[in-house]
């Protein structure tokens, strides 16, 4: 088996522990018998538990790109690109098929009181988040779908709360109607800014 193989192998096995019991259940141990690698098969690859650990939150941030993204609906920019940008984002993780929750979530909660390259990763990933939501506001604001006084940053915040609010409901605590109301809430800002 050729190493970027086993490397794709390490990391999707990585990304689903993490998508369904957290980033802080990651050890050289546990991808290695999820993966039917010894642990230095895994080690080979990610000298340290660090790099391995920042490689599945830059690997859970590519197949949100994805997901997310790389979808072209044709719906031309503005107000009906950010909507469909927050319902495919809402949910997101069944539809790249892991198994539970947001990897990048999830590690901004576990790794909050402990400082440290792993923690740095997760807040980049989720400046990644926010600057794509200011991205498709100000595209809406530009084109008049939305108030031209909207606070581009203020309603970027408030809508990654609602993510966030969507993760923990969720897959923390197992709500069966929380995509319905974290889409609701997402219509409910928006009505309240829409240009009139």
């Amino acid at each position: 088996m050729s190493g970027q193989v086993t490397r794709t192998r390490i990391l999707r096995v990585g990304l689903d522990l993490a998508s369904a019991e957290g980033l802080c259940s990651i050890t050289f141990g546990s991808i290695a018998g999820r993966a039917s690698l010894s642990k230095g098969g895994v080690v080979a690859h990610f000298p340290h538990l660090g790099d391995l650990k920042r490689s599945i939150l830059d690997a859970a941030l590519d197949l949100w790109s994805r997901t997310c993204l790389g979808v072209d609906t044709g719906v031309g920019g503005g107000l009906p690109s950010l909507i469909r940008y927050l319902n495919v984002w809402i949910g997101w993780t069944r539809r790249a098929g892991l198994p539970g929750g947001c990897p990048i979530a999830q590690a901004i909660v576990e790794l909050s009181f402990l400082p440290g390259p792993v923690r740095e990763a997760a807040a980049a990933a989720e400046s990644v988040w926010r600057q794509t939501l200011m991205m498709l506001i100000r595209d809406a604001t530009d084109k008049r779908h939305l108030s031209q006084d909207t606070d581009v940053a203020q309603l970027a915040w408030d809508l990654l709360g609602i993510y966030l609010s969507h993760h923990v409901s969720s897959h923390s605590l197992r709500d069966p109607d929380a995509d319905r109301k974290a889409q609701l809430s997402v219509k409910r800002i928006v009505a309240s800014i829409e240009a009139i």
